[in-house]
């Protein structure tokens, strides 16, 4: 049924698209950084509830930030993927709090129990640059998905003051104009009007999308001890997504669990992000990337089809 109606609305903005070439292709912005509505579980409300909430404006959104353990004990952040909630952490607060840590997860807008609102991954990534500013360096910081991608974005523009000890990035994109490319291909968005979304989209970026290549961006970050997870069955962000932030990520390990699909919620999986986060323990079955890929490497991964 959700097909279905996916399938539905791209059809729809084809036909507007004859109309109001335009304004067809400004929705269908609209579209893709609209979140679906938030769907929060009795489990998830639960653990919630159990945190200091706190509903804030941040970098100019409103959101609506989750706080366990005392303030003074060093930072854990987290940074889940677009359309979760930070229900999604239940499993992993309880042992970082017995570890000694202070936890600060967030709803950005549209998700959880934040406003309903429009969101990309430039804005949730000035959220954690603002959240690192004024909470201070982070320990560590736990990321998923989209919330990934914007994590290794926000540490371009932050002091290396700023940079955390460690990071956990699991199952996120590497480059922003896939990301796009699936968008298209999932509504069967006609060509020219993708073309005049994307062309809109940089106009008010001033910058091409080409420029978020968030696994070069990793190459920037080769003193932070780095964890990538994720599962080669992943159906919702492709494995090779991985391979390229290892290839770029000076130092980074990666872990490639069979099991645990996108979302990554196994037991054993949860054990090894905790293991790492405490004293930097990895998977046996982790790869090392020991120096950062060279210039003629993209070009290689993309003979290879990477």
């Amino acid at each position: 049924m959700q097909r279905y109606i996916i399938k539905v609305i791209g059809l729809g903005l084809n036909a507007w698209s004859l109309l109001s070439p335009r304004r067809a292709a400004e929705k269908a912005y609209q579209v893709f950084s609209t979140p679906p509505r938030p769907r929060i579980r009795i489990k998830e409300r639960l653990f919630l509830d159990t945190a200091r909430q706190l509903h804030r404006r941040v970098a100019g959104r409103d959101i609506v930030e989750y706080h366990w353990g005392d303030e003074q004990a060093p930072l854990i952040l987290l940074s889940y993927g677009w359309g979760y909630n930070a229900g999604r952490w239940r499993h992993y607060v309880p042992a970082l709090l017995e570890a000694g840590y202070c936890v600060i997860a967030y709803d950005p807008p549209g998700h959880g129990l934040a406003p309903a609102g429009q969101l990309n991954v430039l804005v949730n990534a000035e959220i954690i640059r603002q959240l690192l500013h004024d909470y201070g360096t982070a320990a560590a910081i736990i990321s998923h998905s989209f919330g990934g991608s914007s994590a290794v974005l926000a540490l371009q523009e932050v002091p290396l003051t700023l940079h955390p000890g460690r990071m956990v990035v699991m199952a996120s994109f590497s480059f922003a104009p896939r990301v796009f490319d699936e968008y298209r291909k999932t509504l069967g968005l006609w060509p020219a009007l993708y073309w005049r979304m994307v062309r809109w989209i940089e106009r008010q970026l001033e910058t091409p999308l080409e420029r978020f290549d968030f696994a070069m961006m990793s190459s920037a970050l080769s003193q932070v001890d780095s964890l990538l997870i994720h599962s080669p069955g992943d159906r919702v962000t492709s494995y090779a997504e991985a391979l390229r932030y290892h290839s770029f990520w000076p130092g980074s390990w990666l872990y490639s669990p069979q099991d645990g699909g996108h979302h990554l919620g196994t037991s054993e999986i949860t054990q090894a992000v905790l293991e790492f986060v405490a004293d930097g323990t990895r998977p046996l079955q982790a790869e090392r990337r020991e120096k950062p890929a060279s210039a003629s490497h993209e070009l290689s991964l993309h003979f290879a089809g990477v």
